[in-house]
């Protein structure tokens, strides 16, 4: 999940948003949560989800967000034209700051298939579910998905990086009724998508779910910079309206298409906000939450099968219904810390020096294997010339 940073000019450093690093985290703890809730149902002697049972929906926050972020980010780099160079690195900083978890994941999945602890549905191919875990690829050719259920939303988002350097620049310069129709057209693709696919995590009805959202989050950014209505996103009242709409259609059991339609209002009522929830979005417990959500909702999975495996002897002992769903939940948070810690930092920050390391590699090595050439070249030419 991207860090959250202004929209840069060259050479400028970004200004973080504070407010969509935790609203980021809460989406991250709300799906974890949900699918805790989920699993003491099915495994545990837990009642059907009821409080979480739309927890699922934070998913389609986390693609609006990721468009605004990205946007907020790189729009004054993909500003000036299309540039191989800037695109390349912004697809190198989306591939680390994505894989390394994504392939640590991946890889006790492996482990597990190897000792027979992983079971397949028939006529599941574990190969072909490796391939397509390892190239990101699971959305929109796998069916159904067997390694990592929850990366399906980080390969659909990756075709969204990949149109991003190219849409965006484009989006940015569209005039108020193309910004519109737009607008309108996004937004209706994401609301009939929630109508026929009914939260599709796999096939093209899992892209056309992403693609929308995604970039509506880039046109929820462009009404940000713009002030779009004003005052009024900056108000108290107007976050704590739309949350309090949401929790109500989310009670009243409103279509998702609908709720759908008021992700992009909590989006720009939160980070908009300058009142006194400003600086409750700013704690820094939600701060962390959103620096490790990535790892929590990528690994949450991991936690959960080995829950699942141990659920007789706990639910034995009393860790049955609410106390298996908290257990869940906590452990999902553990292991998202260690893997954020561990695997995911590390790993980025090393990936995010690789090009600048392999380019010193070569400044040093290339001169030095023809500068004998060189000399000896330039001798004879100086003796020529003489």
């Amino acid at each position: 999940m991207a860090p959250l940073a202004s929209g840069l000019e060259k050479g400028v450093e970004a200004v973080e948003l504070p407010a969509l690093t935790s609203l980021r985290g809460i989406a991250a703890l709300t799906v974890v949560v949900y699918h805790s809730s989920f699993l003491a149902c099915n495994v545990a002697g837990g009642g059907p989800p009821f409080f979480w049972r739309r927890g699922y929906l934070a998913v389609d926050l986390f693609f609006f967000l990721s468009g605004f972020v990205l946007t907020h980010v790189y729009r004054g780099r993909l500003a000036h034209g299309r540039n191989w160079g800037r695109i390349g690195r912004f697809l190198w900083a989306r591939f680390a700051r994505i894989y390394p978890a994504s392939l640590f994941v991946t890889a006790i999945y492996v482990v597990c298939h190897c000792f027979g602890r992983l079971a397949l549905a028939t006529g599941i191919s574990f190969k072909t579910q490796l391939i397509a875990a390892l190239t990101l690829t699971q959305v929109p050719w796998l069916r159904s998905i067997a390694i990592n259920d929850p990366s399906w939303s980080i390969s659909a988002e990756w075709y969204a990086y990949l149109i991003f350097p190219f849409a965006v620049p484009l989006i940015l310069r569209l005039d108020r009724r193309a910004t519109a129709a737009l607008v309108a057209g996004l937004l209706a693709a994401a609301t009939v998508d929630q109508v026929i696919g009914g939260q599709q995590t796999s096939g093209w009805l899992a892209l056309f779910r992403a693609l929308p959202e995604f970039f509506g989050g880039v046109l929820v950014y462009r009404a940000y910079r713009a002030g779009v209505c004003g005052a009024v996103w900056q108000e108290d009242a107007t976050l704590l309206g739309v949350a309090a709409t949401m929790i109500v259609a989310f009670w009243a059991d409103f279509p998702d298409g609908l709720i759908v339609l008021l992700l992009p209002a909590l989006l720009l009522a939160a980070v908009s906000n300058k009142g006194r929830l400003r600086f409750f979005l700013d704690i820094a417990p939600l701060r962390w939450l959103g620096d490790i959500s990535y790892s929590l909702y990528i690994f949450q999975t991991v936690p959960f099968m080995v829950l699942t495996a141990i659920s007789p002897v706990l639910t034995a002992h009393g860790f049955d219904g609410v106390r298996f769903e908290a257990l869940a939940a906590l452990s999902a948070l553990a292991g998202g810390i260690l893997v954020h810690r561990t695997v995911d930092l590390p790993a980025r920050l090393a990936l995010r020096r690789l090009p600048d390391g392999v380019a010193t590699v070569i400044a040093r090595t290339v001169p030095s294997r023809f500068a004998p050439a060189a000399t000896a070249s330039s001798r004879i030419a100086m003796r020529r010339g003489s």
